[in-house]
């Protein structure tokens, strides 16, 4: 198939941008008119705790955030707690959740795939859903659970070049001293702050002092997930 056969312009895409010129060119190829990708945020990285990118219409975009929908939104609420593919139309918006529906519609989006992932890699989570303005009925539905497999797989790739692009852009903007670097380094290294003094012939108070800078640059709570999160972002070696 051509998407599958474009995914790998998609991981190699440089910006997020790219990233959505790539998606919105593969949903269409499959037959939606838009998609919507909901990726939970970096710890430290300073954005909100999901980002949204989509191009969903603006109006309808607002509409949903003025109104809190995300809160009542099945469809979220299922990528939340499932990483089942969700083939989506009016019967699973009930109750209050209709009046979302019946919006959606108004802008030409009614039925869709959801799927969501998450990778112990980046321990972040993510979803996806693509939709158009069809009615639902057994003929969407067989073409519907024949497009889950693509969705899914495409759901991966765009996930691994979300992460890449905006941990690269977190890694670029982390800057540590060449003393900060030094107390990192052997704090991985298991050593105390006294033992990390010793070694850098400075007292222990100056050590510590590195660390708490260390801690608030990359966002971090403790010594502990401040050694994790440098690694990750290769700013030290283990």
């Amino acid at each position: 198939m051509e998407v599958v056969r474009a995914l790998p312009d998609l991981l190699a895409a440089k910006t997020i941008e790219q990233v959505k010129t790539h998606i919105e060119q593969a949903v269409n190829a499959i037959g939606f008119d838009f998609f919507l990708i909901g990726v939970e945020g970096k710890a430290g990285s300073g954005d909100p705790r999901y980002r949204v990118h989509t191009n969903y219409p603006r109006s309808c975009v607002e509409r949903y955030k003025h109104q809190g929908w995300e809160k009542l939104d099945p469809v979220v609420g299922h990528c939340r707690q499932s990483l089942v593919p969700l083939i989506w139309h009016r019967a699973h918006f009930p109750g209050q959740a209709s009046q979302l529906y019946e919006e959606s519609v108004s802008h030409g989006i009614a039925s869709g795939v959801a799927t969501a992932l998450h990778s112990a890699v980046h321990n972040r989570a993510m979803m996806i859903t693509v939709a158009n303005g069809a009615g639902f009925d057994e003929r969407l539905e067989s073409w519907l659970t024949e497009t889950l497999p693509t969705i899914h797989l495409m759901t991966s790739y765009a996930y691994e070049a979300i992460c890449r692009i905006e941990e690269s852009a977190f890694e670029c903007a982390v800057k540590l001293t060449r003393r900060e670097g030094e107390c990192l380094h052997w704090a991985a290294a298991g050593k105390s702050s006294w033992e990390i003094s010793r070694i850098l012939s400075c007292s222990e108070a100056t050590v510590n002092f590195h660390v708490r800078n260390i801690i608030h640059k990359l966002g971090v709570s403790n010594r502990r997930q401040a050694v994790a999160r440098a690694l990750s972002l290769r700013l030290i070696h283990p």
